[in-house]
């Protein structure tokens, strides 16, 4: 009976000790799986800042938001690569509220302090992109973009400004985009329709003329960085460029926005890169769904309808759910994707917020 007692006694710390590091880990694994999300808003209502809000990759549920920062309208926000420092544009309306703010970013506590903040002398600036040691930012009515260099701690210099100017049109820039390859940025001009070709420091190399009225907006680039598709905000197309040459070449112009709504907005690729995504506004709010072939033309497959005003979208790390900021129905909205088919279908997941314009993984 002793000797039953003594080889049972150790077998059951051994349980118990084989119970708790499994209980630790299976915590880990919970903490592990959980992705951040951070969310730019318009701060003229509710909503003070940038929030956070963490997301389960198996379910597709956000967690409630909380306020990583204050600031005003930052409607569009960058990461470094090495996750230490987070830009956010101001919005504002003119040159005195509008400006690019630096942040030391901690992803282990998600937590974000200012460094510094610099006019963009040019007002409503939409879009920040990071590339190699300078900031740049698109600004709409300003007419313009913007420079600065990023110091070592992750403060901007002073800005620079480029206005685009074109006899009898208003330049109105929206969006800057380093290629894959880093050698070059393409830049977009929703007023002057003009797609401007740069070389890395941001001077113009040239500059490729769109259908008027087309209204560039924002650009997604294929895996090869050979495709460059190019969503039109006022004609509702997409474009598809060669841009494995000096100048783009114009493959292909598929519709988006079929129904004439005149506010097509955000567009991405999935993760795999055999489907593109674009949303659209202002009528029958939704996001398109586009396959792609082997050459990098589209084929328009599906529409999902979404809430008001789908401004920006993600789609997850895994390319599992694809998560939509709709400005006036004040929520971020989860979509279920099936990668085999590239099609969505709505989710019970919501996330509300007021004015949500961004959404962007950590």
């Amino acid at each position: 009976m002793r000797y039953i007692t003594r080889v049972a006694l150790p077998l059951v710390a051994l349980c118990l000790t084989l119970g708790s590091t499994y209980a630790s880990a299976t915590e880990r694994e919970k903490k592990t799986k959980q992705q951040t999300l951070l969310i730019g808003t318009y701060t003229a209502k509710d909503s003070e800042g940038i929030y956070r809000s963490h997301f389960n990759p198996k379910s597709g549920s956000l967690s409630q938001p909380e306020l990583l920062v204050k600031v005003d309208n930052p409607s569009f926000l960058a990461m470094s690569e090495d996750k230490a420092h987070l830009y956010a544009v101001s919005e504002g309306g003119n040159n005195e509220s509008s400006a690019l703010n630096a942040f030391d970013y901690n992803p282990a506590t998600h937590s974000a302090t200012l460094i510094n903040r610099q006019p963009t002398h040019g007002a409503s600036p939409c879009y920040v992109a990071l590339h190699r040691d300078n900031a740049f930012t698109a600004n709409y009515t300003g007419g313009s973009y913007s420079k600065m260099k990023i110091a070592a701690d992750g403060s901007l210099g002073k800005s620079s400004a480029h206005p685009i100017i074109k006899e009898g049109r208003r330049s109105h820039i929206h969006g800057i985009f380093p290629t894959p390859d880093g050698e070059n940025i393409y830049i977009t001009d929703l007023g002057c329709d003009l797609l401007l070709k740069c070389d890395a420091e941001g001077n113009i190399l040239s500059e490729t003329a769109l259908s008027r009225g087309s209204g560039p907006r924002h650009l997604a680039f294929s895996k090869s960085g050979n495709r460059a598709y190019l969503l039109n905000e006022l004609s509702g197309t997409v474009c598809v460029f060669d841009i494995s040459g000096r100048e783009p070449q114009l493959l292909q112009e598929i519709a988006s926005d079929s129904v004439g709504g005149g506010g097509s907005a955000d567009i991405h690729l999935s993760p795999d890169g055999r489907y593109l995504y674009a949303s659209n506004r202002l009528k029958e709010d939704g996001i398109s769904v586009f396959s792609i072939d082997k050459s990098g033309r589209l084929k328009k497959i599906g529409y999902t309808k979404t809430g008001i005003h789908p401004r920006n979208f993600t789609l997850s790390p895994d390319g599992r759910f694809l998560l939509v900021a709709e400005r006036d129905s004040n929520c971020i909205e989860v979509f279920a994707r099936n990668k085999r088919t590239g099609l969505l279908k709505p989710t019970p997941h919501k996330l509300h917020l007021s004015m949500p314009v961004f959404v962007m993984w950590e």
